[in-house]
């Protein structure tokens, strides 16, 4: 391709207008002078002829110049403010070609039903001449009635040579117009100087543009080379950036609070699931109603009936034209049914199609926020949701005044949640990443676990997310994004650590004092002393772990005192499939804890005082732990898959098992917490018992690398957390935070951390085989989720393999932060 006739600088003042509209970059000549330039360069740098079109302005006409000649009333002041201001700015720039319009322009040339593409005066005279064009001057089609209409058969042709067109483009007869201007060259009407100008610019041009290079195209390739990913992409990013929102009362987008909503999406155009549902059903629960357009009255009743029952409702109106003669498909059935659901309801409004629509609207009061799209494109409906839901950034400014909002309308909404990228976008080499799949396949083909999730994320945008492998070994289902993992010790800084500082943001407790300061049991023991940051950080001398289990079996049999194979009054408390312990057997648990002897104050990582937070947080909050971080961060936060005792909460084909268990629960664990102290808790304890896919972790860390804000909501103090987050006791040589893991001080292979995770990175570790860690330093956050504890938590090769480590480096190479 050496020529492209764009881009259209016409200035779209005229909102009737037939023919120009979309094609328009909006009705501010200066903002259609920028955007026409950069499309011009673009195209000039990679070798291509740009035109700039419909000399001298087809703006501000209610004609369609491919039916009729439009006349342009303007004065030549006006002109000169306005529709030639782009032209001007573009010729200044170099443009190469012009394109010239069928319009009769009397303020240029008063001769009656003359097309400004046949003036000499406007062609010679005003282009030119007055505003230095020495480039290609190209004709509109010269087969549209603009000039067919009042020039005979023929003529056509020859007048636009004559005013000064170099190329005159489908002429209505191409023989007849070729005769025509070779005798009025040979009977001297027209001077063959001028036709060797033109002659000669088109050659330059075809220089210039290295036509004369002859290139074939390769037609085998050529779907494929005209459909590059990459160039997808650009028409996407062009489609994000166009999201524009006129209206955002009480800053309702994006939606920060969806544990206070009851949501529905109306869908007005289409009966068929649309890109626009895909989103918002991901991020929370939400109803879908749909009605084509021009639907019956009963069936708006219906609607209208169901949505009773919903506080917030997202409508979005697709299936639209082009044309505004057709009310871009948008019936006033439609705008009247549309405004009578804002008139009851909270809506939020979202429109595909042109701005000028909401002139067809009566007004814009009863909305509560509108969203304009511009296209009924599936890629525009996904991120034009995902802008609703803070997923993507919104900053479009409107075009054209339209619907009472002035040109240049538009409220920035701020992206503020994860997102997804790909690689490319984030300069990631997306090759590079399947060295990634390489050791994730390797892990599984070593049995060091039957599958996992990955997650990788920089900056607040998701590059990587794959499911490898099965559930299990015998590989009858695969692993997808939406299963769940037993976490392990991930619950600690998913759960209990938060939990503990939201309490220490609220004055619920004092990070600096004593667990016995809210635990009364504590007094008296050998424990009343240990405080928050030793617990915390493993420095407080308590012993690893107790296994409480073994007290309550005999033989392998379970104590009967203790268990149950059915649920009871006396057993309420679930352990596993088909056994439940004794209501009170937590205070035997506890007890223990309290009695166990203290060790020296030195580093040793230690479950027990999380068993002792879980008891803290439910005291001082009169709630269970669960509960409270479902309230406090997975439902506000928008998680729907990170829950303790996940048989309540998920299908038990979407669980991931673990052990298959022969020395004390006798069973494959399978929705049932691995860890055998949290089991005998019911699955709800401070150390163990999160369940969760690799997505919401990803959330969660997010969060914390925001410094406690996520989707525009603030969940922990900035301070807090990077508190938490840093080094307690170097100088005892711990590497801990406050519930997080760090970095060794100086880095050794085969640890919990890999070469170039940087000081202030933070994370954990899970038995069953997880792990996640995020950097402030680099933006990255690493997800890395499996079950290498099935069949047997014996199975040490995914610690052998350095897998989990090896991935995470994997990560950093790939952003170029490799050490």
């Amino acid at each position: 391709i050496h020529i492209n006739l764009a881009p259209v600088v016409d200035v779209n003042n005229n909102p009737a207008n037939p023919v120009i509209g979309m094609r328009s970059f909006g009705e501010d000549p200066e903002s259609v002078s920028l955007k026409a330039y950069q499309y011009m360069k673009g195209m000039q740098d990679a070798g291509i002829i740009a035109c700039a079109k419909h000399f001298p302005g087809h703006g501000n006409t209610n004609t369609d110049s491919h039916l009729d000649l439009p006349v342009i009333k303007a004065s030549k002041k006006e002109l000169r403010n306005v529709e030639l201001v782009p032209f001007q700015y573009l010729i200044d720039k170099g443009v190469s070609a012009v394109m010239t319009a069928h319009l009769s322009v009397p303020a240029l040339d008063n001769k009656k039903n003359r097309a400004s593409s046949l003036s000499e005066k406007i062609v010679n005279g005003y282009l030119k001449k007055k505003m230095g064009f020495t480039g290609l001057i190209i004709t509109d089609g010269l087969d549209m009635k603009g000039v067919t209409k009042n020039n005979k058969k023929g003529k056509v042709a020859l007048k636009a040579f004559v005013a000064g067109n170099d190329i005159l483009l489908i002429p209505d007869d191409i023989p007849a117009s070729i005769k025509t201007i070779k005798e009025a060259i040979e009977k001297g009407k027209v001077d063959e100087e001028r036709l060797e100008e033109s002659c000669k610019k088109m050659l330059r041009y075809k220089y210039l543009s290295g036509a004369w290079k002859r290139t074939v195209v390769d037609t085998d390739k050529l779907l494929g080379d005209l459909n590059r990913p990459s160039y997808q992409h650009t028409v996407d990013e062009l489609f994000g950036e166009a999201i524009t929102v006129v209206k955002n009362e009480g800053n309702i987008i994006p939606l920060a609070y969806p544990d206070t909503l009851h949501p529905a999406v109306l869908i007005i155009g289409t009966e068929e699931e649309t890109s626009f549902e895909q989103p918002l059903k991901q991020f929370m629960p939400f109803s879908v109603f749909r009605l084509p357009h021009d639907a019956s009255t009963s069936d708006k009743q219906k609607v209208l009936n169901m949505l009773e029952d919903y506080n917030l409702v997202i409508i979005a109106v697709v299936n639209t034209n082009i044309l505004a003669s057709k009310r871009y498909h948008i019936p006033e059935s439609d705008v009247q049914f549309i405004e009578h659901v804002a008139r009851k309801k909270t809506v939020i409004l979202d429109v595909f199609a042109s701005p000028y629509a909401f002139d067809f609207f009566s007004g814009t009061t009863n909305f509560k926020a509108i969203v304009i799209s511009y296209q009924d494109k599936p890629y525009m409906q996904k991120v034009s949701a995902e802008a609703i839901l803070g997923i993507h950034k919104a900053k479009g400014a409107l075009p054209v005044g339209a619907g009472g909002f002035a040109a240049g309308t538009g409220i920035l909404i701020e992206k503020s949640r994860l997102s997804y990228a790909t690689p490319e976008e984030l300069g990631i080499d997306t090759l590079y990443l399947t060295k990634i799949d390489s050791v994730a396949l390797s892990g599984i083909a070593e049995k060091a676990y039957p599958g996992c999730q990955i997650l990788a994320a920089k900056d607040g945008y998701i590059f990587y997310q794959k499911s490898f492998g099965y559930h299990t070994y015998d590989k009858k289902q695969k692993v997808e994004n939406t299963d769940v993992y037993d976490l392990a010790s991930l619950t600690k800084i998913l759960a209990t650590t938060p939990a503990l500082m939201r309490m220490a943001d609220e004055g619920k407790i004092d990070i600096n004092g004593r667990l016995s300061d809210y635990l009364l049991y504590l007094r008296g023991s050998n424990k009343e002393d240990i405080g928050f940051r030793e617990v915390l950080a493993h420095q407080a001398g308590l012993q690893s772990w107790i296994p409480y289990y073994e007290e309550t079996i005999w033989n392998t049999d379970w104590d009967t005192t203790v268990y149950r194979s059915s649920i009871s009054e006396l057993f309420p408390v679930r352990v596993a499939g088909h056994m439940y312990i004794q209501e009170n057997y937590h205070y035997a648990i506890y007890n223990e804890i309290i009695n166990s002897p203290l060790q020296e104050k030195e580093y040793t990582y230690s479950d027990l005082g999380f068993y002792l937070f879980k008891d803290m947080i439910e005291q001082i909050n009169n709630i269970e732990l669960d509960d409270y971080v479902y309230q406090m961060f997975y439902n506000p936060l928008g998680l729907r898959h990170l829950r303790y005792q996940p048989r309540r909460y998920f299908p038990l084909q979407n669980i991931i098992p673990t052990e298959n268990d022969q020395v004390f629960r006798h069973q494959l664990l399978h929705g049932d917490v691995h860890d055998q102290g949290a089991a005998m808790l019911g699955g709800i304890s401070g150390h163990a018992g999160l369940f969760g896919n690799a997505y919401d972790v990803a959330v969660m860390m997010e969060m914390f690398l925001n410094g406690g804000v996520y989707g525009g909501r603030h969940f922990i103090k900035p301070e807090t957390l990077n508190d938490f987050t840093s080094y307690q006791f170097p100088e005892k040589d711990n590497r801990r935070g406050l519930g997080f893991d760090k970095p060794l001080h100086e880095y050794e292979e085969h640890r919990t951390n890999c070469r170039s995770a940087s000081p202030e990175s933070f994370g954990h570790s899970g038995f069953t085989g997880t792990y996640t860690w995020a950097d402030p330093e680099t933006g990255l956050i690493y997800v890395f989720l499996s079950n290498r504890v099935y069949p047997d938590m014996h199975n040490s090769k995914i610690m052998d393999l350095d897998i989990r480590t090896n991935i995470h480096q994997l990560f950093y190479d790939a952003i170029g932060e490799e050490k």
